[in-house]
């Protein structure tokens, strides 16, 4: 099993925030649910126990798992816990101020690298509540900040000067409940940050060149629900993705910034970008995965270095979004995906480097698809061997059956371009369009301001009259004048015996 010291972070998050508990739980049954829970994701847990029954200490606490490729290992020392009988059914687990994330990793035919991450808290109370089918931890902290306290490279430790990293979230209050749906083990989880802000900066040693970068997110939120198998760290990822795993996962922010810096060669290079809000979600199974993400008031600018001018650039919205099957199939699978790219603007310098006449109009332009269809997926995404064969190009990874076209826009300099479509595949037919599945449909097309994109061009001298001509009769050909002046519209149909035409017209 592969560890980065982000994911220890997240396992310590998980400690802080998603451990197990009953009704009416002692210290004890606290103690014992969440070293069980850790050693059944795969860390060792340590610690001597002692103290009462209405309060149980945990003296020289550490979490702890090896580390692959490179080999080493990582720890999280918690330091002396205890856990407090509340006398209502509840207990409070107390954690250390500071707890260390220790990575030690030896690469082959290299000296050891060590990693230290300062896990540092403020006013941390977790109250476990409960009962045994439906566990819950609620937590709340003032502040929480890793910091990155020694780094040792090539025998020697770096130097705060030379590289520096850290990350505060504050306030934070954190929601949990976990239980057991038949043999798998069920875990929802909610977080809220009210600003969560990071400070990365570092040089090279021999001061040929420096960087930082600073930046927040307020409104930060996230939640998830997962019901994934017990004994997880026994389990290949091919196997955990064929079981019933499954879950939702989410991530928002209200609005973000950051800024950077890079020096090489005495030359300084900064800049800065910000978002109005984020989105994120995502679903998954073994059998599919869905991703759908957008940010909105997007900005970037960077001035300096070897950039020849300042650049900067804006959207209104940026999206992204997919489905994909990730299990082999004998039968067609859902598969999306989506790209949005709205109302993007650029600096007039940008522009003038190949319209200083501003002859094109510089309307925000917009590039915009959103596809949707079936496959019949051959192979299973996680399994290793059947990818090697796909790699080597022993076997296909599966089929398009059908492709929807739900929209398209494109937008710019004056011109724009609408559409919809709809097409299905014959598999067995691969010689009526060469090599690919012969396709049945239609595709819908509505292009204006194509004529005066045209003549812009010829003004600016990108085209020339005879070139321009040809563009002319190609739309033509392909299109019928539409119900708005400097406008046509275009239909394009693929039929059953394999015939292309253009608005009724055979040309293939």
């Amino acid at each position: 099993m592969r560890v980065s010291v982000t994911a220890l972070g997240a396992s310590l998050a998980a400690l802080l925030a998603a451990s197990p508990a009953f009704a009416d739980v002692t210290p004890a049954q606290v103690w014992d649910n969440l070293s069980g829970y850790m050693a059944e994701l795969g860390y060792t847990v340590g610690g001597t126990v002692g103290g009462s029954d209405a309060k149980m200490t945990v003296s020289g606490a550490t979490i702890s798992l090896p580390v692959e490729e490179p080999d080493g290992t990582a720890v999280i020392r918690l330091g002396d816990l205890s856990l407090s009988d509340l006398g209502d059914g509840t207990v409070r687990v107390s954690f250390p101020e500071s707890m260390p994330i220790e990575v030690m990793v030896t690469p082959p035919d290299e000296q050891p690298v060590e990693v230290v991450i300062d896990y540092r808290q403020q006013g941390l109370d977790m109250i476990v509540s409960g009962a045994p089918e439906e566990m819950v931890y609620a937590a709340t902290a003032d502040s929480i900040t890793l910091a990155l306290s020694k780094l040792v490279a090539d025998g020697a430790e770096m130097p705060r000067d030379v590289i520096r990293a850290e990350m505060s979230l504050a306030p934070v209050t954190s929601d949990s409940t976990i239980g057991m749906r038949g043999d798998m083990r069920h875990i929802a989880q909610s977080t809220t940050i009210g600003t969560l802000s990071y400070d990365i900066a570092g040089r090279a040693p021999d001061g040929s060149g420096s960087g930082n970068v600073t930046g927040r997110m307020s409104g930060v939120s996230g939640a998830s629900d997962m019901v994934l198998p017990t004994g997880m760290a026994e389990t290949d990822p091919a196997a955990i993705m064929a079981s019933s795993l499954e879950g939702t996962s989410s991530f928002r922010h209200e609005g973000g910034d950051v800024q950077f810096s890079f020096t090489e060669d005495g030359k300084t290079t900064s800049g800065a970008a910000s978002s109005g809000g984020f989105d994120l979600s995502a679903r998954f199974s073994g059998a599919e995965m869905a991703l759908d993400t957008r940010a909105t008031g997007v900005t970037w600018n960077a001035a300096g270095g070897d950039l020849p001018f300042p650049l900067s650039a804006s959207t209104d919205e940026l999206a992204f979004a997919t489905v994909l099957p990730l299990a082999k199939s004998d039968t067609p699978e859902d598969v999306a995906l989506g790209v949005t790219l709205a109302g993007f603007t650029t600096a007039d310098m940008i522009w003038n480097l190949f319209d200083p006449g501003k002859v094109l109009p510089r309307d925000p332009a917009t590039i915009a698809i959103d596809l949707t269809g079936k496959v019949t997926p051959f192979v299973n995404l996680f399994d290793e061997a059947e990818m090697a064969r796909v790699e080597a190009g022993e076997v296909v990874p599966g089929e398009l059956n059908a492709l929807t076209l739900n929209s398209l826009t494109v937008e710019a300099a004056g011109a724009k371009i609408t559409g919809t479509g709809d097409f299905v595949f014959d598999n067995t037919d691969m010689t009526s369009f060469e090599g690919m599945p012969k396709p049945t449909g239609e595709v819908n097309l509505t292009v204006a301001g194509a004529n005066g994109l045209i003549d812009n061009l010829i003004r600016m001298g990108f085209v020339s009259e005879e070139d321009a001509m040809g563009a002319r009769m190609m739309l033509s050909m392909f299109g019928v004048p539409g119900p708005a002046p400097d406008s046509l519209t275009s239909k394009i149909e693929v039929n059953d015996q394999g015939h292309v035409l253009a608005n009724g017209q055979r040309i293939k």
